[in-house]
Order: C-alpha cells, then sequence, then structure tokens
C-alpha cells in the first residue's frame, strides 16, 4: 500500500492504523447497509436536536414564505423577529410577501435565531 498512513501508538506499540478512505475501502468492502449505518451513525453525532413539525414541512412544501412559516412556528410577530435582527416588523412583513428580498446579512441573523441553515429560507421549489 503506497497510500499515505498513519500508526497511532500506545504503550509504544501500534494501537491503530488510520489509512485514506479509497484504501479502506478496497480492504474492507462495507457492504451499501454497513454505508448506510456509518452515515447514520455521523448524523447522528453531529444531531444538532432541531426539529419541526409535519405542519411546518407541509407549509413549506406548499411554497409558503419560510420566514413567516418559521416565525409562526416559533409563535414571534413580524415586530419581534424585526427588533431581534435590527430591522422593523414592517420590513419583516415585506420580506415575507415577496416585495423586499432577504440580503445575506440578514439571512444569517433570521437563520440564527430560527435554528436552520440559511438555504432553508428560500422558498421550497414545487418540483
Amino acid at each position: 500500500m503506497n497510500a499515505p498512513h498513519q500508526i497511532i501508538y500506545k504503550d509504544d506499540k501500534p494501537e491503530f492504523a488510520v489509512v485514506p478512505w479509497d484504501e479502506y475501502v478496497k480492504v474492507f468492502k462495507p457492504t451499501e447497509d454497513e454505508l448506510d449505518l456509518m452515515a447514520y451513525r455521523q448524523a447522528v453525532a453531529q444531531d444538532d436536536g432541531v426539529r419541526f413539525p409535519a405542519a411546518v414541512i407541509k407549509r413549506l412544501s406548499a411554497g409558503e414564505n419560510p420566514v413567516r412559516v418559521y416565525r409562526e412556528h416559533y409563535d414571534m410577530t413580524q415586530e419581534e423577529l424585526g427588533a431581534k435582527v435590527g430591522v422593523t416588523g414592517v420590513y419583516i412583513g415585506a420580506i415575507e410577501r415577496g416585495v423586499r428580498s432577504l440580503s445575506t446579512k440578514l439571512a444569517t441573523k433570521i437563520a440564527s435565531i430560527f435554528k436552520v441553515d440559511m438555504d432553508e429560507l428560500e422558498v421550497w421549489s414545487k418540483d
């Protein structure tokens, strides 16, 4: 094996060998189920615990404005959300109606409050 690797020692004895992923796959040939299990375990390890009920997902899937959907899910008024991100409630209302676009800076602030990725504030496509 010519690929770079790393040997980890414990008490002056080899304990682990770290090899590139491609080499691991060649040697151990994990099944699709094993790869799925590895992906699942990684997802669980990175889980932030944020969940949304089916009603929220249905509204987003129907093409409703995500800012409005998440704001209502968190039981906030437009004024409350605006105050948290440094704009007026009227401005939030204009964003929700699609009259004003959401800047990257404002989207970052709003996404942080709703505990979602910034791209989750874009209207979902019906495709």
